[in-house]
């Protein structure tokens, strides 16, 4: 359904001369993220809104969003699990930021945050089969990415310092957690498929 709609955006935009028919797949490619990203960003609202979670919801965004776009991570076989994986994630980002208690949530932040750097320095950035990367792109995403991460660490700190909910300073750790971890996933998938095809 995204695929025939991107195709759809791009041939009207050929059609009234907007675009140039020779960069077709790049506008399909693009309009097909632009529209999975807006039907993710409606469900997370959604989401956010039904849970009463509005704000945790918006410090979880701003953990993962400027990292997953240096960084990178596991990109699924199409959009509509891509979708399900969203959503999975983000029910499970409530849940567990619902139930554990605010006297634990410092050693939980802390924990999470040096995983986090850990896999960021060692895997970062990630790319996929559809998005190679050359060795300056690399360079370049690896550096941003660091750079991203010490940031995020800095803010985190200062959001436990500041601000006594520490829910909110959780909720942009496990943005940055998913990333980190949806890099790890990424790093598992690559190998098993090299593995299986020296085999």
């Amino acid at each position: 359904m995204i695929t025939k709609l991107s195709k759809n955006i791009s041939e009207l935009f050929i059609n009234k001369e907007v675009i140039h028919a020779e960069d077709r797949e790049v506008y399909e490619y693009s309009f097909e993220l632009l529209i999975s990203s807006i039907i993710s960003l409606i469900i997370i609202t959604v989401g956010a809104i039904i849970t009463g979670t509005i704000l945790y919801t918006v410090f979880y965004l701003l953990g993962f969003i400027p990292l997953r776009l240096v960084a990178g991570g596991y990109h699924a076989k199409n959009h509509l699990r891509c979708i399900f994986i969203l959503i999975i994630t983000y029910i499970t980002f409530v849940l567990i930021s619902h139930f554990i208690p605010n006297n634990y949530m410092v050693i939980v932040i802390l924990s999470c945050i040096t995983a986090s750097v850990v896999l960021v320095f060692i895997i970062a950035p990630s790319e996929d089969a559809n998005k190679p990367l050359t060795i300056t792109e690399i360079m370049k995403f690896k550096k941003k990415s660091r750079y991203i991460i010490i940031v995020m660490v800095a803010i985190i700190g200062l959001l436990i310092i500041i601000i006594s909910n520490n829910k909110i300073a959780f909720s942009m750790t496990m943005g940055v957690l998913t990333v980190s971890v949806s890099l790890l996933a990424n790093r598992i998938k690559q190998m098993l498929l090299r593995k299986k095809y020296i085999v």
